[in-house]
């Protein structure tokens, strides 16, 4: 009985009440009902049709730089109109991440995944993080094993290497936590490729070990690549580049199956092929892999086609077109999906809107950032499990 009443309760209570006796302390840190938690948290997330917790990554403007922001925000559905409390938004303590700005190339922070109350984030230089908001806990993982020394200033023709993509997920068969990172090497700028490798972190061992990838070396990432994980595989949506030219020869979504370790690629639909103003992004809407695809003019989204993914977990399937959602005034670009029929997209203006596409009501939400492009929004489900 107590193990259902306290399972129920968030995070943030069960933390002070570890403090009323060491009984309730050993009781509340058991792995057993840490577990218990999980699933009740999850089960709650998916069922629940009117309040979802939803992570945002924003640019805010703070002494003339643009700095990153992390904020928690609680959604609710209430009489069919979208509610946050003033008291629901919460802006993550980072103290401990060095300074982040946004920059020309990638010295900025992006979420690399979530699972399980667990965030990924990564600057794409050295540093990756791991952070669970509701323990409090941040922690800088160790160093890459594969990536090279960072070369003197101004050097160009000599072998360097940087992280291109990283992602975070859960091996359900091993029961551990991973962070899969994909680095290039290259000579000048960028102008002779050497083959991708890649390398997983485990949350259990604290350390890097490298791993097999035939991912052409012509792919590559973007700060604004859009990514997500879902159901035991990490999804990366990035481009094929011309070995000659360097030019966009095609997009192409990659994954990674956490539990055996193994890189898959899928086509994407041939719309997105016809032109670079064709974007593409990735969310999950009801409980399958969906693929945006939006067509840019003058940083205004012209129409927006959902598209879902068929067969096994996304990695070996096809693309059926659900929806396309009419050109939207304002609108830069979609984020992701919140319930079954409200999409959280961010405005040209930096304010992000949840549009019903059966009512077709749009409403603007109390969240505000620069620079549109850098946004990112992800679904969050608090946990008790420990980063440490």
């Amino acid at each position: 009985m107590v193990m259902q009443i306290l399972s129920r309760l968030p995070p943030k209570s069960l933390m002070r009440f570890r403090c009323v006796h060491k009984s309730w302390y050993n009781f509340i840190n058991d792995p057993n009902f840490v577990d218990v938690h999980l699933s009740k948290s999850t089960d709650n997330r998916c069922s629940s049709k009117i309040s979802t917790c939803v992570l945002f990554k924003r640019c805010v403007l703070n002494n003339e730089a643009n700095h990153i922001l992390l904020s928690l925000v609680d959604l609710s559905n209430d009489n069919n109109d979208v509610q946050i409390e003033s008291n629901s938004i919460q802006d993550l303590n980072l103290n401990n991440v060095p300074p982040l700005s946004v920059g020309p190339r990638h010295d900025c922070l992006d979420i690399a995944g979530h699972c399980h109350g667990i965030i990924c984030l990564t600057d794409f230089s050295e540093n990756v993080f791991l952070c669970n908001p509701a323990l409090k806990q941040l922690k800088l993982l160790p160093k890459s094993c594969l990536r090279l020394p960072q070369p003197p200033p101004k050097t160009l023709n000599r072998l360097q290497s940087t992280g291109v993509a990283v992602g975070f997920g859960y091996d359900s068969r091993a029961r551990v936590y991973k962070v899969v990172r994909i680095v290039m090497h290259f000579e000048g700028f960028w102008i002779l490729f050497y083959p991708h490798m890649a390398e997983v972190y485990t949350m259990s061992s604290n350390s890097w070990r490298e791993i097999k990838t035939d991912i052409p070396s012509t792919v590559v990432w973007s700060s604004s690549s859009s990514q997500i994980y879902f159901k035991g595989v990490y999804y990366w949506f990035a481009l094929e580049l011309d070995k000659q030219t360097l030019d966009e020869n095609k997009k192409v979504m990659l994954s990674f199956d956490m539990d055996d370790e193994l890189f898959f690629d899928t086509p994407v639909p041939d719309s997105l092929q016809d032109s670079e103003e064709n974007y593409g992004s990735l969310g999950v809407w009801n409980e399958s892999i969906a693929l945006f695809s939006y067509h840019v003019e003058s940083g205004v989204s012209k129409f927006i086609d959902i598209w879902v993914m068929d067969g096994f977990c996304g990695i070996k399937g096809s693309w059926t077109k659900h929806l396309t959602i009419e050109p939207i005034a304002g609108i830069g670009m979609p984020l992701t999906f919140w319930n079954s029929d409200e999409l959280l997209l961010v405005a040209t203006d930096g304010y992000v809107v949840s549009h019903n596409f059966d009512t077709k009501v749009l409403r603007n939400l109390p969240i505000h950032g620069v620079l549109f492009e850098h946004f990112q929004a992800v679904l969050y489900t608090s946990s008790l499990i420990s980063i440490n």
